[in-house]
């Protein structure tokens, strides 16, 4: 079972700190980048937070760390498994039984989508951008796929997204409005969107 949720950024700190005890380190070390970035990641970890609550977890007894490639999980055998990412404003996080991926983009007029898509992407992706009637739009879909498979993998791709196609995976896609945009949010797989911040809508 997967659940995604999604948050406002703002200063969350405090409820983080104290909802994840023996995750200090790695609570420090999100709170310690330039205040933009630091509330995104932080914010991040809040809407792990609501999801582990309504999973009926203890957070108390779960620890943060970063694996060997830098993936954030959860320390011990048998955790659930969790994705984080977040976009102008608004956090996003997916918490599930097996290994999950998710991204989100803010949606905006990208001139140069059809371009960027034919030198980045994989031949049927760039072509899917090319006959879609709003390629933007298009254009952050696949991007956003793309991100969360390889958040799914634990790994890069070593700088070459064009060497792997999303149109084969099988995804859930959300549509979330925040301080006046509109945000697309990808997850790998099947999932379930939970509202645990009522300044998000989502669709």
């Amino acid at each position: 079972m997967t659940t995604v949720t999604a948050v406002t950024v703002c200063d969350r700190l405090r409820a983080v700190t104290e909802a994840f005890p023996l995750s200090g380190e790695f609570i420090r070390a999100a709170a310690e980048k330039n205040r933009r970035n630091a509330e995104q990641s932080v914010s991040g970890l809040y809407a792990l937070l609501m999801l582990v609550q309504r999973a009926g977890l203890d957070s108390n007894a779960l620890e943060i760390v970063r694996e060997k490639g830098g993936r954030p999980i959860f320390k011990g055998e048998g955790m659930p498994h969790f994705s984080i990412a977040h976009s102008y404003g608004l956090a996003v996080c997916a918490l599930s039984d097996c290994p999950v991926g998710t991204d989100t983009e803010l949606l905006r007029v990208k001139p140069n989508a059809v371009s960027l898509a034919e030198r980045y992407f994989s031949r049927g992706e760039a072509e899917q951008v090319g006959r879609a009637k709003d390629p933007s739009t298009e254009f952050f879909r696949v991007w956003t796929r793309k991100e969360a498979l390889i958040k799914r993998a634990g790994k890069g791709v070593d700088g070459r997204p064009d060497s792997f196609d999303t149109t084969a995976e099988s995804f859930s896609e959300y549509r979330a409005s925040a301080f006046g945009g509109e945000y697309i949010i990808s997850v790998t797989g099947e999932s379930e969107f939970v509202v645990t911040d009522e300044s998000v809508l989502a669709r």
